[in-house]
């Protein structure tokens, strides 16, 4: 089976906002502030926020999230209250493992609730370690660099994945935060 995705993020853009988080790093400023902005991301308030987290179809056994049936809903947060900087938050636990069965049709919704930065949750089969300066290819699925949330909401996104089994990673593109550990296993199977 091949794997396909619903791209919420042209090939140019991606392109475009990794060269302006270099560019940014660079000069010393906002990775999160360089990115171009994707119109694709939306904004929710905190209880619309704990609303999209009860989506996820996902049952918790210990630092691995399962999944069944022909369509799962995964909701990943980046960096809520509570969780140390920077993480990914899926069912309460921090950058677990993800059991999909292959053949599903993956929903993923990526919330962006850190007030201070970007983030970004793309799927690729490269695996750790990663620089600080990633350079992480292919990314097979994924949001881009998201904007950093504006004053009393929170930014989230939505895309579908149709992986093949395997095993892939979901990892934070911004400079550092996968090298410092945003990231997570995906095994397929």
């Amino acid at each position: 089976m091949n794997t396909q995705i619903k791209p919420t993020m042209h090939k140019g853009r991606h392109v475009a906002a990794g060269l302006s988080t270099i560019l940014a790093a660079a000069l010393g400023i906002s990775t999160a502030m360089a990115a171009p902005l994707d119109t694709s991301w939306k904004m929710a308030t905190l209880p619309q926020v704990k609303a999209l987290l009860a989506k996820d179809s996902g049952k918790v056994s210990g630092k691995t999230v399962t999944y069944s049936g022909k369509t799962v809903h995964v909701v990943a947060a980046a960096v809520l209250p509570g969780f140390p900087f920077p993480s990914f938050e899926i069912h309460d636990v921090k950058n677990p493992t993800l059991d999909i069965p292959a053949g599903a049709t993956v929903d993923i919704t990526f919330i962006n609730t850190n007030k201070g930065f970007g983030h970004s949750l793309d799927i690729t089969k490269k695996g750790p370690p990663y620089a600080v300066m990633p350079v992480i290819n292919p990314i097979i699925a994924g949001t881009g660099f998201s904007p950093v949330p504006k004053s009393g909401g929170f930014g989230y996104t939505d895309f579908t994945w149709r992986p093949a089994a395997g095993t892939y990673y979901y990892v934070c593109q911004i400079p550092g935060h996968a090298a410092t550990g945003m990231f997570g296993k995906i095994v397929v199977k």
